[in-house]
């Protein structure tokens, strides 16, 4: 219900040169085509952060773990300039594979050093927050060459959602479905796994192929929403916690609330990004990082406890 009534109110509620109005009638299907792209592909990537969230947070038993915090996004974002790079004409085929590779190999890299030290929250922090210095250092060196492929990268960076197309649309409802239906089949590996390996053994589970399986879809979900929405928005932290502020502890009504609360959160940002300073428009992944960004300072301000 709650998803029903943002869509109506993102695609009906809006300012126009006499303020506030419910379009209605040939003003409604002019904006329709303009507004359901953008706000299917927010909420699509929306949902798509939060599933990787709850992965991750699961994965590492660490509570602070998200693609936005951990620079997979970033890492994403270097995959992306790496195709540009060789391949300008590069289609969205190949910028999809060379986000999902870069994504990959930083959640990789990251998980590596941070395995060192337990995955403990401290250290996953800090081996993130380095890879996200190294992949940002790579975007900036790449803008900084002003050709074509600069401004191709700084309009991701903002993570605008201004040109969404149907097709667009689409393959982000595909890639959300199709990566949240194996997620919610591995209910059972994402119980387990948060109590350690030696428990999963013991419980018959192949840590080896549940980690690097969940890994992989975490990934590949932080690459489909970051080709999209950009590298920042910070809805893999936020959806996951808010899910458990409602009671949803258990893995598979956590991962459906996630994802369902990011859709809505993505929507929302989507929404207020054009109204709030109409008749200026805000990209809606840099407006949602305004919103995450204050909200990741309070969590830490109270200080999170790490669960398993």
């Amino acid at each position: 219900m709650a998803g029903i009534i943002a869509l109506a109110v993102a695609l009906l509620l809006g300012q126009g040169p006499h303020g506030w109005s419910l379009a209605g009638g040939d003003l409604l299907a002019d904006l329709v085509a303009w507004r359901l792209p953008r706000v299917v592909v927010a909420a699509a990537c929306g949902g798509m952060l939060a599933a990787a969230g709850v992965v991750i947070q699961r994965v590492t038993s660490n509570p602070l773990a998200s693609p936005e915090v951990l620079g997979i996004g970033a890492g994403a974002g270097a995959g992306l300039a790496a195709v540009l790079l060789f391949t300008a004409g590069a289609g969205l085929g190949w910028q999809l594979a060379g986000s999902t590779a870069g994504a990959l190999l930083a959640l990789a890299v990251i998980l590596v050093i941070a395995a060192r030290g337990n995955l403990g929250p401290e250290r996953l922090l800090f081996a993130g927050i380095a890879m996200n210095a190294l992949c940002s250092a790579v975007l900036a060196a790449v803008i900084a060459l002003g050709n074509a492929q600069s401004y191709r990268l700084l309009g991701w960076l903002t993570g605008s959602t201004i040109q969404a197309t149907g097709v667009e649309a689409s393959i982000a409802v595909f890639g959300l479905v199709l990566i949240t239906t194996p997620l919610l089949l591995a209910a059972r590996w994402l119980a387990i796994l948060p109590f350690g390996p030696n428990t999963a053994l013991a419980l018959g589970l192949s840590v080896r192929l549940a980690r690097n399986t969940l890994i992989l879809l975490a990934a590949f979900a932080s690459a489909v929403a970051a080709q999209f929405v950009g590298p920042l928005s910070f809805v893999g932290l936020i959806a996951p916690h808010l899910a458990r502020m409602i009671g949803l502890d258990r893995p598979r009504p956590q991962l459906a609330g996630a994802v369902v609360l990011g859709a809505l959160l993505m929507m929302l940002s989507d929404w207020l990004s054009r109204m709030l300073f109409f008749p200026y428009q805000l990209p809606v992944g840099l407006f949602a990082s305004l919103l995450g960004g204050v909200y990741l300072t309070v969590l830490l301000g109270r200080g999170v406890q790490r669960h398993g």
